[in-house]
């Protein structure tokens, strides 16, 4: 079942969330978040995470066969993905803040 991450994800690998950007500033923050998620996570894990919310039709059968592992290897690729992002989602700022602090010590 898609939640409220899977559809930031799907507007975000569209194009959508830029133009939506331009309406709404929290959106602009979203895509520095999604950026910065994709950056640190292994870079193979990006690419099927990239090629699945590019492609609504895509099923993570598909993504997985065309990758040469497991569904379940991949799917547990994007519970990671999508925990760590509704983790900065919802504390970035604390980690921000957290991190100036620790560095003016």
């Amino acid at each position: 079942m898609a939640d409220s991450t899977d559809k930031l994800l799907r507007d975000y690998f569209s194009g959508r969330l830029k133009l939506m950007s331009e309406i709404d500033p929290i959106n602009k923050q979203e895509i520095v978040d999604i950026e910065f998620c994709l950056l640190v996570i292994n870079p193979e894990h990006k690419q099927a995470i990239q090629r699945y919310y590019s492609d609504k039709f895509l099923t993570w059968d598909n993504v997985a066969n065309e990758f040469g592992y497991s569904t379940r290897t991949t799917m547990v690729w994007r519970k990671n993905f999508k925990n760590l992002l509704n983790i900065i989602l919802q504390h970035g700022d604390e980690f921000i803040n957290l991190r100036q602090e620790a560095l003016q010590a």
